[in-house]
């Protein structure tokens, strides 16, 4: 008996070891090669195909296009679920062709600030890098933005994450405290714009070159790019539709929920999906526009990946609809937002956009993105 408890504990002890040594082993880099493509790659390594969105987040700094990818380029691979294997540690990113901070090697993870319960003042943040003087920011997110935003996610989501180090990093802040408001109607006016509050996030930055005249571009100011999402279609397994072209998009019904798009509160929203002749509908929430899919009132819906993924989850769809992940509708980058009439706005930005370049360049960003997309994936 003594004896078989020994092996017993041996094995165990050995189990235990192979799973220490395979999760040091997970991820790495991984370059390019001739007939790659990220779909092809994402197969591959993660034996997911859909995963390509993966590697082109972790390395959209280097990917100019999720369609041309170039041989030669070494793209990071963040560990999912025990994959990718036996790409090793070493090799270093391919330099940027965008105007952005290389990356700087990746600390170890930082701890997570639990997430609190109330409605009103939630949290303020830790701010032991700040200076002790400073300005003291009001910043407003809502719960309905999964997985970007929402309280009883890990650091309460990727985006609040992020905007935490970025304001922790940076000079002249010497305090910020996050209020959280579900009706995201309200955020940018009357909320920023009558002072009740400093930043908001996250927010998609409207095409001012086209729209230059409208209030989303006049009346208010945008940090730097926090992170990149896809926009793709979601469209019913029992009802299939290829998108291969904007062409495609001509007649179909497609819902899109208004949730988070700045433009579409001045009547402006999901304008490429007007300009291709699609019917568009566009109801308050995510669950609306599935419903509707659910039921065969629209066509397809279209909105982030992620979110989308997580919605569906929620509802119980996930298997009765489709990501039409070969082409994206959009790429559409997420922001801070404060408005002009704030006499304190391009200071907060350039503030902010400062802690958010120091965090991209000490690597903690990185880590950050890794360890919220590899739950995110988990979860999924």
């Amino acid at each position: 008996m003594l004896k078989r408890a020994g092996a017993l504990a041996a094995a165990a002890l050995m189990a235990g070891t192979l799973s220490v040594q395979a999760q040091q082993d997970c991820g790495g880099y991984y370059t390019v090669k001739r007939g790659d493509t990220l779909s092809l790659i994402a197969d591959r390594l993660y034996q997911n195909a859909a995963r390509w969105t993966v590697i082109y987040r972790s390395n959209a700094e280097i990917i100019a296009s999720p369609d041309s990818i170039r041989v030669g380029q070494t793209y990071r691979m963040p560990c999912i679920e025990g994959l990718p294997v036996g790409l090793g540690g070493t090799g270093a990113p391919t330099p940027v062709v965008r105007e952005a901070v290389a990356p700087a090697p990746r600390p170890a993870a930082p701890a997570v600030v639990p997430a609190p319960a109330d409605e009103a003042v939630t949290r303020t943040a830790s701010i032991l890098s700040a200076p002790p003087q400073g300005m003291r920011v009001r910043l407003l997110a809502a719960d309905d933005f999964r997985p970007f935003t929402n309280r009883l996610l890990m650091s309460s989501g990727l985006i609040t994450d992020i905007v935490n180090r970025a304001l922790v990093a940076s000079d002249g802040i010497a305090e910020h405290e996050f209020f959280w408001v579900n009706d995201r109607r309200a955020h940018l006016d009357p909320m920023l714009s009558e002072g009740m509050a400093d930043l908001a996030f996250p927010w998609r930055k409207p095409d001012c070159d086209a729209q230059s005249t409208a209030a989303v571009c006049t009346d208010y100011l945008y940090s730097e790019q926090m992170f990149e999402m896809l926009v793709v279609l979601f469209t019913a397994k029992d009802r299939p539709i290829t998108y291969r072209a904007p062409t495609d998009l001509a007649g179909l019904r497609v819902c899109a929920p208004l949730g988070h798009d700045t433009q579409a509160r001045y009547g402006q929203g999901a304008d490429y999906l007007a300009r291709a002749g699609a019917r568009l509908q566009q109801p308050e929430r995510a669950e609306d526009c599935f419903n509707r899919l659910h039921d065969g009132v629209v066509d397809a819906v279209a909105m982030n990946e992620f979110t989308g993924r997580v919605v569906l989850k929620d509802m119980g769809l996930s298997d009765a609809v489709s990501l039409q992940l070969g082409r994206p509708l959009a790429i559409e980058g997420l922001h801070a937002v404060a408005h002009r009439s704030n006499p304190n706005a391009e200071e907060m930005i350039a503030a902010f956009d400062r802690g958010l370049a120091r965090i991209r360049q000490s690597g903690e960003y990185l880590t950050v993105l890794d360890q919220h997309m590899s739950s995110i994936w988990e979860g999924l």
